[in-house]
């Protein structure tokens, strides 16, 4: 078993015994503080994504629907790009706001 980083040729971090456990006496934190001015954690940058990739698909296929429907073919695919466009602008800058 490995006792030391060093014994194993490593000059950072912690060493790994074979058997996988941490050497005796080494502690890991449970897990990492949230820390706040980071910004956004991956699963809010997740949700964030769905969030914009929603309010873009949504109207763009409503504005294709309805020109299908009215047969004014691109009125109303580029006013629902328009519509799109600006709600992914707004939920943005709303979301990003409280990190500025």
């Amino acid at each position: 078993m490995l006792a030391r980083p060093s014994e194993a040729g490593l000059d950072f971090g912690l060493a790994v015994t074979p058997s996988g456990c941490l050497p005796r006496g080494a502690n890991l934190p449970a897990a990492m503080p949230a820390d706040p001015d980071r910004g956004l954690s991956g699963t809010g940058l997740i949700g964030l994504g769905i969030y914009l990739a929603g309010v873009v698909v949504v109207p763009l296929i409503a504005g294709l629907l309805l020109d299908r429907l009215t047969h004014t073919s691109p009125l109303f695919l580029l006013l629902g790009l328009l519509v799109g466009v600006s709600g992914a602008g707004a939920g943005l800058w709303a979301q990003m706001k409280r990190y500025m």
